[in-house]
């Protein structure tokens, strides 16, 4: 061999060598152990779930007693039961209505006055969606385009149905041809469970009487005003747990849905982030798993065999892949909804409960679950859900007697909430009044919630109450326990 020969044979070895030791400061590969996966079907084809209507329910239940004296209900058994009986007569009110009228918004807040029961949907679906998942009737036209975000039922009219269309923002009344239901009953049981958060619209606030128009616009948006107790902070931990003595275990149920038995061609990869890769073949599946929790599946899309799904279907082959997922949380729920039209691609996204209430994100369009159906594969799964590891209140506000009120919150935080009122709305005011906004801020409320909110003490994950407030399209996180702001962001 020439002397030539010998120096490029040297260079090859070097290069190799680099290119090995480079791969693995970059990542630590090995073979998966498949005695760590949990031996299942490894077959490709999607599973259909039956179950759509776990997953489809309203998500903020209102009751008034009439007067001023109104609750939200939380306990999910409770909202399982007034779902459960007013659904039926939803549906039927659809296709079986003998008529349906706009109404005016103050005729929809002088129902909701009296003793009735509101319910709001968490996403907005027409008609049609909906009804497609309890029925093949076709739907008539008047109703089937309609966007119900809330349904209203009120005891006495037995045969009347109240909807609140958000995408148009207007109001109807449908009377049934036939059938009857009276919320009196449901309303008597709700007052007799254990907590009753009450709260009271004040006259609509009390605008009507204290400022002049348009900020004494009527606002059947309840406002929590008093509390005989506090909900407490929470420990959690991730679904799958990093530490080597968990990993294999906790993540075991998830790998086998989705690589089967077929562990030849998967690899386990450590990557410089510290997640952890699980990839089959030359990136045809991929599972990664990261530090704080996030669990991401990604499969390339196959053209062949592919078709185009309705919403029914589509909906059916995510909910289908999520119930073969790991861990499946309480009070599970379909909470946004995508459609893009040239790739035929559906993205659902779903929340869940802990101690009845919902997990909140820092941004909305970020929901616990992601999974996106391109044609009729699912393409696509994000999921970070945390499991209850105990009560966990952080030592700062273990005194706290009470939680914050939304006009604690307000008059806390109004210096910032005026600079984020005058940026959305364009206005130049050099002459601030601290006050001066109030009301105009509170008229524009547009929903409440309480929710639990991710943080962190030392190597504690825990959960603490907060209020998430929308005020005209910004969104407003408040903790519950001190009333400060934790963030803002536009709708």
């Amino acid at each position: 061999m020439s002397f030539m020969n010998v120096v490029k044979e040297r260079m090859k070895t070097v290069l190799l060598i680099a290119l090995v030791f480079s791969s693995l400061f970059l990542t630590q590969v090995n073979l998966f152990d498949g005695l760590l996966i949990s031996v299942g079907a490894a077959e490709d084809i999607e599973v259909n779930s039956t179950r759509l209507s776990t997953y489809i329910n309203p998500q903020s239940y209102f009751v008034s007693f009439g007067g001023l004296s109104y609750t939200k209900v939380y306990d999910l058994k409770m909202q399982d039961s007034l779902w459960s009986e007013i659904r039926p007569f939803i549906l039927s009110s659809f296709l079986n209505y003998e008529s349906i009228e706009e109404i005016s918004r103050e005729d929809y807040v002088k129902a909701f006055s009296d003793r009735s029961l509101l319910v709001r949907m968490p996403v907005d679906l027409a008609v049609s969606q909906f009804y497609s998942l309890f029925s093949n009737n076709v739907l008539s036209d008047q109703v089937s385009n309609i966007t119900p975000r809330e349904f209203l039922l009120r005891e006495g009219n037995v045969r009347s149905l109240y909807v609140f269309d958000a995408m148009e923002s207007k109001y109807y009344l449908l009377k049934h041809k036939t059938m009857k239901h009276d919320v009196g009953a449901l309303i008597d049981a709700v007052n007799s469970i254990e907590i009753v958060d009450y709260r009271k619209l004040s006259d609509r606030f009390s605008l009507s009487s204290t400022v002049a128009a348009p900020n004494d616009a009527i606002n059947y948006e309840l406002i929590p005003y008093q509390y005989d107790f506090i909900v407490s902070g929470i420990k959690v931990q991730n679904e799958v747990r990093m530490d080597d003595v968990y990993f294999n275990q906790d993540i075991s149920s998830i790998s086998g849905a989705v690589f089967g038995n077929r562990l030849d061609f998967v690899k386990k990869l450590k990557d410089v982030n510290d997640s952890i890769v699980l990839m089959y073949g030359y990136g045809d599946k991929s599972l990664t798993v990261s530090k704080n929790g996030n669990i991401a599946y990604r499969q390339k899309f196959n053209p062949q065999g592919s078709k185009v799904l309705n919403f029914k279907d589509a909906f059916s082959i995510a909910a289908g892949r999520l119930e073969n997922f790991g861990l499946m949380p309480e009070g599970i729920y379909l909470a946004s909804y995508e459609y893009d039209k040239a790739s035929n691609t559906f993205t659902f996204g779903f929340n869940y409960k802990l101690n009845s209430l919902s997990i909140v994100e820092l941004d909305q369009k970020i929901d616990p679950i992601k999974i996106k159906v391109q044609e009729n594969q699912v393409v696509a799964i994000d999921k970070n859900i945390k499991s209850f590891a105990g009560e966990y209140t952080p030592s700062e506000f273990l005194n706290s007697k009470r939680m914050f009120t939304i006009d604690d919150c307000i008059t806390k935080n109004i210096v910032e909430i005026n600079v984020y009122y005058l940026q959305d709305n364009g206005i130049q005011d050099s002459t601030l009044e601290k006050y001066k906004y109030y009301y105009v801020i509170v008229s524009e409320i547009k929903s409440i919630d309480l929710k639990y909110f991710e943080a962190t003490e030392g190597n504690e994950q825990y959960m603490i109450p907060i209020w998430e407030v929308k005020i005209g399209q910004r969104v407003y996180l408040f903790n519950a326990y001190d009333g400060n702001l934790i963030k803002t962001y536009i709708n």
